[in-house]
């Protein structure tokens, strides 16, 4: 039976998806539908639309884009949230009344806190999925992005009931499309790892205009510490037990394997866009207010980087 799967955001992240997801398409003979939902009604939706995806060893690809109406968006069984933490609520308010009952919804963004800013009525009606990735991505221009680095992903249900045929169905799409993708029965401990580490480089990155791998250099290493051991404390009251020594050296590994690549923060305010720092050190700095627990170092990089889409002028 086709399974239809809807991609919103034209982002780097949503047409790495809808490449791979397009590609597994064209050769599958149960004719799977794949179509993207633009953020912006402004956009142009020509029906000859093209992408572009130049892939890890720089072949160019082009393909046709197909664009969602109300009737693919109702057909969907899955929706790919790719879009940056805050724009979840809005982009989720545009498609809710026009999705089946039986969609799942699938959100595929850096940092946490969103699912307590989804209403009520999609909670209610809704199966939630988390998809981490560590697949790098650059968007060169409007549908045009390249494959920066070879990464996994992690995919769990965050809210809802357990399903288990959608999981294994969702599960073998996104793996057969993009592999490898595992299944996880406890997403939030993985939530909560790429959260920290995303807590280090992402703040740093942006703050000291540097590469990944510059964050290993030892001038951070007390900061990264501090940084660190604050989240570690938080975790504690959400259920989760980290390990500093571990998130030290999960952070140290990961810009390694990404030092030349510039992170999505530093990219958001290099580009004068709006980042998701309140998702990332910012949800580091509510949960301590919370819990009462201080959280000095994050909440410190949290208003740099505030300060520092103020300077710039975000648009």
């Amino acid at each position: 039976m086709p399974i239809n799967i809807l991609i919103v955001g034209q982002g780097a992240i949503g047409l790495l998806w809808y490449h791979h997801i397009q590609t597994l398409k064209n050769s599958n003979a149960q004719h799977d539908e794949i179509n993207l939902h633009l953020m912006s009604s402004s956009q142009a939706q020509s029906a000859d639309a093209q992408y572009s995806f130049i892939n890890n060893v720089g072949q160019q690809i082009t393909g046709k884009v197909n664009f969602a109406q109300s009737q693919q968006i109702y057909d969907a069984d899955y929706i790919l949230l790719c879009v940056k933490s805050f724009q979840v609520s809005a982009a989720l308010n545009q498609i809710t009344n026009k999705l089946n009952i039986n969609a799942a919804i699938v959100l595929a963004h850096n940092g946490m806190g969103t699912i307590n800013e989804i209403s009520d009525a999609v909670i209610s009606r809704h199966n939630i999925y988390a998809l981490l990735t560590t697949h790098g991505c650059l968007r060169n221009s409007p549908l045009t992005i390249t494959h920066t680095g070879v990464g996994s992903s992690d995919l769990g249900l965050i809210s809802g009931k357990t399903d288990h045929n959608q999981q294994k169905t969702l599960t073998h799409i996104l793996s057969a499309a993009l592999p490898d993708v595992l299944h996880h029965e406890n997403i939030k401990l993985k939530q909560w790892l790429k959260l920290a580490i995303n807590c280090v480089i992402n703040p740093l990155t942006a703050i000291n205009d540097i590469n990944n791998g510059e964050v290993n250099d030892k001038i951070f290493l007390p900061m990264k510490k501090r940084i660190l051991a604050e989240v570690v404390n938080v975790a504690k009251f959400s259920d989760i037990n980290l390990s500093l020594d571990e998130l030290m050296q999960r952070v140290e590994r990961v810009a390694q394997l990404t030092a030349k690549n510039s992170s999505s923060m530093r990219c958001d305010i290099l580009a004068k866009r709006k980042s998701e720092i309140d998702y990332i050190n910012g949800y580091i700095h509510q949960l301590g207010i919370k819990y009462d627990i201080a959280t000095p170092e994050n909440s410190k990089l949290w208003q740099a980087v505030k300060n520092l889409e103020t300077k710039v002028g975000t648009l």
